[in-house]
């Protein structure tokens, strides 16, 4: 809902310790007088207003005394039926009225029945030094529409989050004048974020004769969870009295809203043959229940985890949380990443990953150059480097024989650990280490030999290691 937007409602704030001790307002505690605010106009009077017409008045809350009074509350406490009021957002109850500052609200006439004499109250709440509470009257006359607008307001009711409910809006001449009617404008004023739509309209301008009727199709599609979506949709016509006629749209937008904390799940290192668990959980945070219709894990990654449960018994109600258990079966050396995917009837969010790493010991080897290019130029025909095999795990890695791949012929192996050999933990570059010494060797021009040495160990997840080596030589 677009916050630019200004809500209906009726607002009242406990907020009793704010409220002067000095109010001598007898038994209800109502005042005939303020002293500090002034409100104008006092009383609201409105007129004569059709039947589902609305009126609006601006009312001014000034405070003219010397001290910030707290504006407390404001609540419609006489026939809310028909008077309604409003606040402009960056009004947020309790709020002070410095001296010399203002409050404007709005207090709107929507009469249900005619003929009627209305009579209304709101009811101001303040630390005024006179008046805790001040009945504000409002006055307004129902009388006979020319057009009657049905129904008013349009309530679409509690529509889930992405789907659409229709409504029709029906405009009728009542013949209580018999001059044909003009409507020329039928259009959203607050759509609200997007939420509200006129799918279907007559063609405008349109002239109604006594008895006729246009009928206007609306929808409502929530893009969000929203207990009180608002709108407003305006007809224009040349009725006296209702030139202007403002429709409230009103619905309600519900779904499940899936949480899951935490999102990842760390078991660190762990002994062979353990089974930690670790749990995550599920919540609805929505207003509606929340289906999970899977929880399983993913293809792609290890299948060294299990979940308790495996599946949700039930649905999840609003609010409701459910916690999963995820067991590490540690029973292979090296490091396991998975994840779990949840299923569920979110609309508004894709499949959740709960990401999964655990890790046993195990060794993990890192060969150093793994691309190696080694250059000749005029009387140098030969050239030696290292290559240095280091254990980063935390289990000793053992090595056990290398592939020397050479079509070229201009490659050799000049030096080598005897297989198999045992590189313990540590870092690189200090070690420990094993080393191999390869040599390129040649007398004839070339822009590319190539030999490849394959390193075989028992890394889990790395058990061969595959070293390139590219020779140059330029006369």
């Amino acid at each position: 809902m677009s916050p630019r937007r200004l809500l209906w409602y009726t607002v009242y704030l406990p907020a009793w310790l704010l409220a002067s001790s000095a109010c001598e307002c007898g038994g209800n505690r109502v005042a005939e007088r303020l002293a500090d605010l002034t409100v104008s106009p006092d009383p609201v009077e409105f007129g004569q207003v059709p039947v589902s017409t609305a009126r609006n008045i601006e009312v001014t809350l000034a405070n003219q005394g010397t001290a910030t009074v707290q504006l407390i509350g404001l609540e419609v406490t006489q026939n809310e039926e028909d008077f309604s009021l409003q606040l402009p957002p960056a009004v947020v109850l309790p709020y002070p009225i410095a001296p010399g500052n203002q409050v404007v609200f709005t207090v709107s006439y929507r009469p249900r029945q005619y003929p009627e004499q209305d009579q209304g109250v709101v009811q101001i709440h303040s630390s005024d030094s006179e008046a805790e509470f001040y009945d504000l009257a409002c006055h307004g006359q129902a009388v006979e529409p020319i057009l009657m607008v049905d129904p008013v307001p349009v309530d679409f009711g509690a529509v889930r989050v992405r789907q659409t409910q229709p409504a029709t809006l029906t405009i009728n001449h009542t013949g209580s004048i018999p001059d044909a009617v003009t409507v020329s404008t039928i259009r959203l004023l607050d759509d609200g974020g997007g939420d509200f739509a006129v799918q279907q309209q007559p063609t405008l301008p349109a002239s109604l004769s006594a008895g006729e009727q246009l009928r206007v199709n609306l929808s409502y599609t929530p893009q969000e969870i929203d207990d009180a979506d608002r709108g407003s949709l305006l007809v224009e016509s040349n009725a006296a009295n209702q030139e202007q006629i403002e429709v409230p749209l009103n619905g309600s937008g519900f779904a499940p809203h899936i949480e899951v904390e935490p999102t990842s799940l760390d078991f660190g290192l762990v002994s062979l043959g353990e089974r930690p668990v670790e749990t995550f959980t599920i919540t609805n945070s929505g207003n509606h229940e929340l289906q999970v219709t899977s929880m399983q894990l993913s293809a792609t990654g290890s299948q060294q985890f299990s979940l308790s449960p495996a599946q949700l018994a039930a649905p999840l109600q609003p609010l409701a949380q459910a916690q999963v258990e995820v067991t590490y079966l540690a029973d292979h050396r090296g490091a396991d990443d998975g994840s779990i995917v949840i299923q569920h009837d979110d609309p508004l969010q894709p499949s959740v990953f709960v990401q999964l790493h655990g890790r046993t010991p195990a060794p993990d080897i890192d060969v150093r150059p793994d691309n190696l290019t080694m250059r000749l130029a005029n009387q140098a025909h030969s050239q030696s480097a290292e290559i240095r095999i280091y254990n980063i795990g935390d289990e000793d890695l053992q090595v056990d024989n290398i592939d020397f791949d050479n079509p070229d012929g201009t490659f050799s192996i000049t030096s080598q650990p005897q297989w198999p050999a045992t590189v313990a933990p540590g870092v690189i570059p200090d070690g420990p280490y094993q080393a191999l010494e390869v040599t390129f060797e040649t007398y004839q021009q070339t822009a590319g030999d190539t030999c490849q040495i394959t390193i075989h160990s028992d890394d889990p997840d790395e058990p061969g290691v595959v070293v390139t080596v590219i020779g140059t030589y330029t006369p």
